[in-house]
């Protein structure tokens, strides 16, 4: 089995959780979609049985059966190569305020190769795939994109979605973006929820990419469970409108921003909008808080 997830720190997550020690995991209890099923029904169907089935399991197999595919593809140029030209670009827009060096970047993009080459390897040679989605753009993108590559190999495909709302039993209901959110010790909770993806459903989905790749919009968003192509300033409405009226640092800005709106934005796209509005005219920077923090900066409305 390949696990298929779309960001480097569900990678990480998922391949702790390939063999998570099963005694840290023993003390929760996983929920059920609808009502859990009668003593009865369980003694009959122990298959049923989630909270025997998978309590205190991890992934199971090796963490190197782990790959992440795509670097955010919600945004920027998607009509090249994943480590084309194109996406190199946005690494530097988005990324680029980090000051990597160009190792490190070719480091990255080396990542992405090896994971795609894995994950072509795997569907071709008849390993099972198991793709970790949530609703947040970036994943939502990434498994358009990966139907799409696999939209004519023979292979078994299963999908885990990530609900917005999950309930475990004896935890209360706990609210997820992305599958980051999600600690390793919890993973394996979600497993109930695995779906085969037909033949069907790979190819309509692999078309919502084509269409996504023939519009190359500068942003993608996810509206009414869909990705979608918006202009690049779709986002900018909720920066606007919490703006505090005194002067603020960037850095708890976003981190605000991210904790109200949990719709998958990641922080260092805020940062390049803000950004943006500065070169604008729409904010002005009036100091730098911490100078080594690239989400420094101090930072007012424009009068």
């Amino acid at each position: 089995m390949l696990e298929v997830v779309f960001s480097d720190s569900e990678k990480g997550s998922m391949r702790l959780a390939k063999n998570y020690n099963a005694e840290a995991m023993s003390g929760g209890v996983i929920g059920y979609i609808g009502e859990k099923p009668a003593g009865a029904e369980l003694e009959k169907y122990p298959e049923k049985n989630l909270e025997k089935q998978y309590e205190g399991q991890a992934i199971g197999k090796s963490p190197r059966d782990v790959v992440n595919i795509g670097f955010m593809l919600d945004v920027g140029d998607i009509s090249g190569d994943i480590d084309g030209n194109e996406r190199r670009s946005v690494f530097c827009k988005l990324w680029g305020r980090f000051n990597f060096d160009l190792k490190e970047q070719e480091r990255f993009f080396e990542d992405q190769r090896q994971d795609m080459e894995k994950l072509l390897s795997a569907a071709k040679g008849g390993t099972p795939i198991r793709i970790w989605k949530s609703d947040a753009p970036y994943s939502a993108c990434g498994f358009y994109y990966v139907c799409n590559i696999l939209r004519d190999i023979d292979c078994s495909i299963t999908v885990v979605s990530l609900p917005g709302f999950y309930s475990i039993l004896g935890d209360g209901i706990t609210e997820y973006s992305h599958w980051g959110e999600v600690g390793a010790d919890k993973i394996y909770r979600f497993l109930p929820l695995e779906k085969q993806l037909t033949r069907t459903e790979k190819k309509i989905i692999s078309d919502y990419w084509r269409n996504l790749m023939a519009e190359n919009a500068p942003l993608r968003a996810v509206i009414n469970g869909k990705a979608v192509s918006v202009p690049e300033d779709f986002y900018d409405f909720i920066i606007l409108n919490n703006l505090p009226d005194n002067d603020f640092i960037m850095a708890r800005f976003i981190g605000t921003l991210l904790g109200k709106y949990r719709i998958g934005v990641s922080d260092s796209w805020y940062a390049y909008r803000i950004e943006k509005m500065v070169e604008e005219n729409k904010l002005i920077i009036v100091g730098n808080k911490d100078p080594l923090n690239p989400y420094g900066k101090v930072l007012r409305k424009a009068q």
